[in-house]
C-alpha cells in the first residue's frame, strides 16, 4: 500500500484505556489493578493489513476484543467510519457487528463441536437474517471453497473433530469473512499451526483484503510474520504504544529500544554474523522507580536514570509516518553492532 496517499482511516482508536483487576491471594479482593491499554490512539485504513505486535501480555489481544465488542474500554472511543462505537444502539449497533468480524485464536475452541461446519460457518448468515436456506446454502459452499476447503461439499457436513487444526483455522476464516466484513480482526490466526499451514493461512488472509477490501488487524508476536503480511506496525508494550509505522521501516531501522529486543528475540537462521545484535534488555529487570516513567524503564538497557525513570516520552513522529515513544528515538543505532551510542547517565 502506498503510504503516501493516507486514505481515511476506517477505524480510529481514541485515548482508548482498559484496566483490569486482579485477585488478591486469597482470591476475596485485595487484588491490584492492571494495566491493559493505556491512552491507545490508533487508525487503520482501508483495505490495509495492520500489526499489532507484542510478547505475552502487551494487551494487543485486549484491544482486538475491544475493537469488536467482546469488551468495554473504560475509556476513550472507537469511530467507524465517521460513527462512534459509543453512540451506536439498535440496528446501528448490530450493522457495526456485521462490519467488524473477529478470527479466534484456538480454532479448536472458536466452533461448537456439536454442529457441523456448514452449520458453524452460516451461523452469522441466520443471525443477521441474511438470505433463505438455499441462499445460505450456496454462499457458505463459495466462502469453504474460498479459503481452500474444497470441494466444499466433503466440508460442510463435517463436524469439527473431524477436521485438522489447519482445516479447522480456515473454517473459521470463512465464518468471519462470510458477511463480508469491513475489519477483520486475526488474532494469532497460525500461532497453533505448524509452518507449512501458517504460510497457507497468510495467503488466504491477503486474497481476503484483496477480494473483499478488508482491513485486517493482525494480532501477532512474531515480527516475520508482520513483515510478511503487514503494511504499518504498531509495537505495544505493557499496555503502552512503543512504535508505528510502516512495517518494512520499522524492522529493518528499529527506533525504540523494545522493537530492537524483540528483533533480536527472533529465531534466526543460517549465516547471522551481518545481523545487528542491539541488546537493549538488561537482566534483572530494575526495581519500580515508583514515578510515572518509561513503561519500559525496567527492561531498558539504554535507559538514562534521571530522565527515563520520571519522565513518561510522548508518541511523537521521528519521520512522517514513523513514531515513537523514546526520549532518544533520534540517536541512530551503531552501524556495526546495532547498539544505540550515548554518552553519560545510562544505568
Amino acid at each position: 500500500m502506498d503510504q503516501t496517499l493516507s486514505p481515511a482511516p476506517i477505524l480510529e482508536l481514541r485515548g482508548i484505556s482498559k484496566h483490569y483487576r486482579s485477585r488478591g491471594r486469597s482470591g476475596r479482593g485485595g487484588g491490584q489493578d492492571v494495566v491493559a491499554l493505556d491512552q491507545i490512539s490508533l487508525d487503520f485504513r482501508p483495505a490495509e493489513i495492520f500489526g499489532l505486535v507484542g510478547e505475552s501480555g502487551s494487551g494487543k489481544t485486549t484491544c482486538g476484543r475491544l475493537i469488536v465488542g467482546l469488551e468495554k474500554a473504560d475509556q476513550g472511543e472507537m469511530v467507524l467510519q465517521g460513527r462512534s462505537y459509543g453512540t451506536l444502539k439498535g440496528q446501528a449497533l448490530r450493522d457495526y457487528r456485521r462490519q467488524v468480524q473477529i478470527i479466534f485464536q484456538d480454532p479448536y475452541q472458536s466452533l461448537n463441536p456439536q454442529i457441523s461446519i456448514l452449520d458453524s460457518v452460516a451461523e452469522p448468515l441466520v443471525t443477521n437474517r441474511i438470505g433463505d436456506g438455499k441462499s445460505r446454502l450456496e454462499k457458505v459452499l463459495a466462502t469453504l471453497k474460498a479459503v481452500g476447503l474444497a470441494p466444499p461439499e466433503d466440508y460442510a457436513y463435517r463436524f469439527p473433530h473431524q477436521l485438522s487444526g489447519g482445516q479447522r483455522q480456515r473454517v473459521a476464516i470463512a465464518r468471519a469473512m462470510i458477511l463480508g466484513p469491513k475489519v477483520l480482526v486475526a488474532d494469532e490466526p497460525t500461532s497453533m499451526l505448524d509452518a507449512s499451514y501458517s504460510a497457507q493461512i497468510f495467503d488466504i488472509l491477503l486474497e481476503v483484503r484483496q477480494r473483499l477490501d478488508t482491513t485486517i488487524i493482525l494480532i501477532t508476536h512474531s515480527l516475520a510474520a508482520a513483515r510478511y503480511l503487514c503494511d504499518r506496525i504498531a509495537v505495544i508494550y505493557r499496555g503502552h504504544l512503543m512504535e508505528v509505522g510502516p512495517a518494512e521501516t520499522i524492522i529493518s531501522n528499529p527506533r525504540h529500544p523494545y522493537t530492537q529486543a524483540l528483533i533480536d528475540a527472533t529465531p534466526k537462521f543460517g549465516d547471522c554474523a551481518s545481523l545487528p545484535r542491539y541488546g537493549t534488555l538488561v537482566s534483572p529487570e530494575r526495581p519500580a522507580s515508583g514515578a510515572a516513567g518509561c513503561a519500559f524503564f525496567r527492561r531498558c538497557g539504554l535507559a538514562h536514570l534521571a530522565r527515563c525513570a520520571r519522565q513518561a516520552p510522548e508518541l511523537r513522529p521521528l519521520t512522517p509516518g514513523h513514531l515513537v515513544a523514546c526520549h532518544y528515538s533520534e540517536e541512530s543505532p551503531d552501524p556495526e553492532t546495532g547498539a544505540t551510542c550515548r554518552l553519560g547517565g545510562m544505568s
